[in-house]
């Protein structure tokens, strides 16, 4: 853009809601007329008139009353910029829909809008990959590291349910009558989806033909919706752009995005959050359902904040819906939109001359009289860098439940009582917590981090190289109330590799047991090693006082030579060496004899 545009831009006046529906100013004719040429021509290009308005929306003609004829006619009156946010803070109800066929301009003025919004908190719902919204300089959050726990809200899971897999055209049928009371009562009991799916394996023992066909769907499109990271997040009070296009299915993004809807609503129906502008990008993927949030949200919102929704068609939102938006830029529409907008033939004629990047409002107030058709002129700023976040979450507060939910979260104490039952690795540990409280799992991860940190230098619990399955980890272990559980951790996966290889145990030992091997077996012994001993006399007391093989397991590979010089009748190995020496026949032979 040259200097004179950026000059124009920073003065130039633009007409606000009152301005706009004045018939008076709109109408009046520019200084200099077209020639009459040009305004008998119906696709004429309007770029050279408008370029001093790059960055803004202008009005570019306006359709009114032909009183010869008995029709309408479209009037060229004098361009001018006009102030949507004004016009639309300025309508008694604040809520925006978008709509017109595809490569229209849809997205250009949603990008303008938004932008004209800056000083709002703006959450945006994304669906398609690399869509517009994700270039909006606006920070983007892939949807899917800040999925909502499904079963913290029963009725929301039994909703967002039936949007995802019940249109508007499924109005009647057994099961869509028998679904809901079932998804409920079996999300009532179930704290996660493995739960959820043995809640329905249990049922069906005692369901009639009928439910049993009603069950067997919901187990087959619940397969859809299953996503093993989820947390119940509290999200930061940040514009933010969700990307749900790394969902796996379309009925997993309009699942979750509901659930994610009605998170927020709560949130804002109870003013943790205030003056919030939602914008849902592909909107009919829920407005065509009538078990949505978005039904109740475009009645009640307008206290709290607005409703945008952005979709191709007006016969995409529900009438009832449809109904509650107070503004309705409107593209080039097919015919069946053409024909709800029968009841004002003025708006119709309007609509139907549209030529891409012109739009008009079939909400206009002053819509019997004459109808402004306005265009945005792009000045190619629309497209901004935003940068891809990781879920901005606050510290998770879930809701009374199942699995734990409601409680603050003691890292020390669920650290404290996996180890206590066996060795663990941050990983692992994480996972666990996340499935208790329904928090993702790098959420579960980054609190458990500084914890074990700290109970290592408390000397609470210890930690050590483990090699597991050829791969190098780092397992952490209680040092309390006995040396270490590292040893029963690894006791119990020697005893489980012999199991599963049909070697025969004899005598396993307890825990603290002296003079006794670890494992007995008829051709040789196990004995467990943490590498955590100063001594080891009486490790050779044992040795020597049989005239088997012993195989000594350490954790991992650099403990290795630590044992080494105890007999040749002995052999030093981490658990993975064990397994593959034990399923090797030939070599087992010559090394166990």
């Amino acid at each position: 853009m040259n200097k004179y545009l950026e000059d124009q831009n920073r003065v130039m006046r633009e007409y606000g809601f009152s301005e706009l529906i004045n018939a008076r100013r709109v109408l009046s004719k520019p200084l200099i007329e077209l020639p009459l040429r040009n305004q008998e021509r119906m696709f004429y290009d309007l770029s050279r008139r408008l370029k001093r308005f790059a960055g803004h929306t202008t009005i570019a003609y306006t359709i009114i009353p032909d009183i010869e004829r008995g029709k309408f006619k479209r009037d060229e009156c004098s361009a001018r910029a006009a102030n949507l946010r004004d016009y639309i803070e300025h309508k008694g109800n604040r809520n925006v829909s978008i709509t017109g066929v595809s490569g229209q301009g849809k997205s250009y003025l949603t990008m303008h809008l938004l932008s004209k919004f800056e000083d709002r908190q703006r959450i945006i719902f994304s669906f398609k990959p690399d869509d517009h919204e994700v270039h909006l300089g606006i920070p983007v959050i892939d949807a899917k590291e800040c999925l909502p726990n499904p079963f913290r809200d029963i009725n929301a899971f039994s909703e967002a349910y039936m949007t995802a897999f019940f249109g508007e055209k499924v109005s009647s049928g057994i099961q869509l009558q028998q679904t809901p009371a079932f998804l409920q009562e079996i999300a009532s009991q179930s704290s996660d989806w493995k739960g959820f799916m043995k809640t329905i394996s249990e049922k069906r023992k005692s369901a009639s033909k009928n439910q049993i066909e009603t069950l067997n769907a919901i187990e087959q499109n619940v397969k859809s919706l299953v996503i093993e990271d989820m947390g119940n997040v509290e999200l930061a009070n940040e514009s933010t752009v969700f990307d749900f296009s790394t969902l796996p299915t379309k009925q997993a993004q309009n699942f979750y995005a509901e659930l994610m809807l009605r998170q927020i609503y709560r949130e804002m129906e109870e003013r943790k959050r205030k003056g919030v502008l939602i914008c849902i990008d592909e909107a009919h993927r829920l407005t065509k359902s009538y078990h949505t949030i978005l039904d109740v949200m475009s009645r009640e919102i307008r206290d709290k904040g607005m409703l945008w929704i952005i979709t191709q068609n007006l016969i995409d939102i529900l009438p009832e819906m449809r109904a509650n938006f107070g503004t309705k830029f409107t593209f080039k529409l097919g015919d069946a939109d053409l024909q709800i907008l029968s009841y004002n033939q003025l708006v119709r004629f309007s609509v139907s001359m549209l030529q891409p990047r012109q739009f008009t409002d079939i909400e206009f107030p002053e819509s019997q009289a004459f109808a402004p058709v306005l265009t945005y002129v792009s000045d190619g700023s629309e497209y901004r860098e935003s940068p891809r976040i990781v879920a901005a979450v606050k510290e998770a507060r879930m809701e009374e439940g199942a699995g734990g939910r409601g409680k603050d979260i003691d890292y020390k104490e669920e650290i404290m009582q996996i180890l206590s039952e066996r060795m663990s690795y941050a990983t692992e540990m994480g996972k666990e917590i996340s499935a208790k409280y329904g928090i993702s799992k790098d959420q579960a991860k980054l609190g458990i981090k500084t914890i074990l940190e700290e109970l290592k230098n408390n000397n609470e619990v210890g930690r050590v190289k483990y090699l597991r399955e050829g791969k190098p980890i780092v397992m952490y272990y209680s040092k309390s109330p006995n040396l270490s559980n590292l040893h029963t951790g690894m006791q119990s996966q020697a005893v489980d590799i012999l199991n599963e290889l049909g070697v025969h145990i004899n005598r396993v030992s307890t825990t603290g047991e002296r003079g006794a091997f670890d494992i007995e077996t008829d051709f040789f012994m196990v004995e467990i090693e943490t590498g955590l001993k100063h001594s080891m006399e009486d490790l050779k007391e044992r040795i020597a006082g049989t005239n088997l093989r012993v195989i000594i397991i350490v954790p991992n590979s650099e403990l290795i030579d630590k044992y080494k010089g105890l007999g040749e009748r002995v052999l030093v190995m981490t658990i993975d060496s064990m397994r593959e020496m034990l399923t090797e026949p030939e070599k087992t032979k010559t090394q166990i004899k």
